[in-house]
């Protein structure tokens, strides 16, 4: 009824697996996830995946592929009880630690992330973004202060390296910046 064993064959379209355990290759199985009702999630396992073949009453032909057992060829990622993490075969790396309360996001080379919302707030005692270009589209507004260690650029205008033509000491207006 319970047979270990790993993933032989895997159909995506179909969410099915067959598993080889010993001298046995199964029939098309599904395989268990987490989550497959009003939630859903979808995490496909990869051949060679060490398993559990849930055969009820010993049918093979009825049975479940239980996935995700830690084996030497995939051993677990962190021996931490407050991490919760997920590694993706590329190399990105998904880590929330509840005790340090961190959560840490880091993407592999070439890749992009996006969120996309109708609105959404950022609440933090400071920020910090390192890169090497950022483009905004669309108004800012800013309530508060900021300080720049550098040249700020408007409409083509430096704010250090502005001049201002037609200058008379006294009460008169100087030029618009150049």
């Amino acid at each position: 009824m319970l047979r270990y064993g790993t993933l032989a064959e895997v159909d995506l379209g179909a969410a099915r697996c067959r598993v080889k355990s010993g001298e046995l290759l199964s029939n098309w199985v599904p395989w268990f996830a987490q989550r497959a009702g009003e939630t859903l999630q979808w995490s496909p396992p990869t051949i060679g995946e060490q398993c559990l073949l849930l055969s009820p009453g010993g049918d093979t032909a009825a049975a479940v592929a239980i996935v995700g057992l830690y084996s030497t060829s995939a051993a677990a990622p962190s021996s931490s009880a407050s991490v919760h993490t997920t590694h993706y075969p590329d190399g990105a790396v998904l880590t929330y630690d509840h005790a340090s309360h961190a959560l840490s996001a880091v993407l592999p080379s070439g890749s992009s992330f996006t969120v996309t919302a109708t609105s959404g707030t950022i609440n933090v005692e400071q920020l910090t973004v390192n890169a090497d270009a950022t483009t905004w589209n669309g108004p800012i507004q800013l309530n508060g202060h900021m300080d720049a260690t550098g040249d700020v650029t408007a409409g083509g205008i430096s704010l250090i390296g502005h001049k201002h033509p037609g200058i008379d000491r006294g009460n008169s207006l100087t030029d618009p910046p150049q």
